[in-house]
């Protein structure tokens, strides 16, 4: 029993260390520090890091689908924060090829085609993000019908807040004819939770495609977790995970409530036994 315990510890340990990684990138619960880069205009930041917003990327051959239309206004700004750092922590480090691509009314292409990513091309990337403005409606369908076209696709990265301009059923319908021909993963990536028509379809869309849905945990949200994340959250009386919207941290917090519950258990039954042992009277050898 102390060997089992000992083990679900360790689990729910590295189960924290997940969750922390995913949550805030690099650093959590500890001072953020910025710099300011006067020749681009952006606030550059070591944490929460990219994953925050866009999850994990997984594939090496990726475009990044951003929408620009007017919604996207109030984000906008912090949106291509994220995105300079993650062309800089995750693409240039795992990815081999990458393009991004913008859409509002119409389509606004960094290059016609996967580059391979180098530092130039990360620079160049960087550049281009700082030029985005807001406007217009939201073509999705239209600039996932782009994206496809690119060879040696692996993953398409649709950052959105709302629904498409067009049908949902018909962009799922496209995506599906699409597919037929090119095995190519959509992870999608909401900025609105609370509009749960864009919520469903965006979840529909990965689940479809074999990508994954993620929302980003608002600023409430991780200041309330920093404590439980930092202490681990192993004790009963610890509170429990707030719920989370996206794929990722949804299914690690339900594998996280699992082992704290097989914990417990696992503790009740040793203090019976430690009673029990205690209870019973001790034998002599004369």
């Amino acid at each position: 029993m102390e060997v089992y315990i000992r083990h679900l510890e360790k689990v729910l340990r590295r189960y924290v260390q997940r969750l922390q990684w995913l949550l805030s990138g690099p650093v959590l619960c500890s001072r953020t520090w910025y710099r300011w880069s006067t020749d681009r205009g952006i606030m550059m930041t070591a944490a929460p890091g990219s994953r925050r917003l866009f999850g994990t990327v997984l594939e090496s051959k990726i475009c990044i689908l951003l929408d620009t239309s007017g919604s996207m206004g109030p984000y906008l700004q912090q949106v291509k924060t994220e995105l300079v750092l993650l062309i800089w922590e995750q693409l240039r480090k795992r990815c081999d090829s990458f393009n991004l691509l913008s859409f509002a009314e119409s389509l606004q292409l960094w290059q016609d085609t996967l580059v391979e990513t180098t530092d130039a091309a990360c620079h160049e990337a960087m550049q281009w993000v700082t030029h985005l403005q807001a406007q217009g409606s939201t073509s999705i369908l239209q600039a996932l019908l782009k994206a496809f076209s690119f060879r040696d696709l692996e993953g398409l990265y649709l950052l959105t807040d709302g629904k498409p301009d067009t049908s949902c059923s018909l962009v799922l319908n496209e995506v599906q004819r699409l597919r037929e021909k090119r095995d190519v993963k959509v992870h999608t990536i909401s900025l609105n939770c609370s509009d749960r028509a864009a919520v469903e379809f965006l979840r529909k869309l990965a689940s479809f495609t074999g990508g994954r849905y993620h929302c980003p945990v608002g600023e409430d949200t991780l200041s309330k977790m920093c404590g439980l994340l930092t202490k681990g959250f192993i004790n009963e009386n610890d509170p429990t995970l707030p719920p989370f919207e996206g794929d990722d941290l949804r299914r690690l917090a339900q594998e996280i409530t699992k082992a704290r519950s097989f914990l417990w258990q696992a503790q009740s039954f040793r203090s019976q036994l430690q009673k029990k042992n205690d209870a019973e009277p001790k034998v002599t050898l004369s």
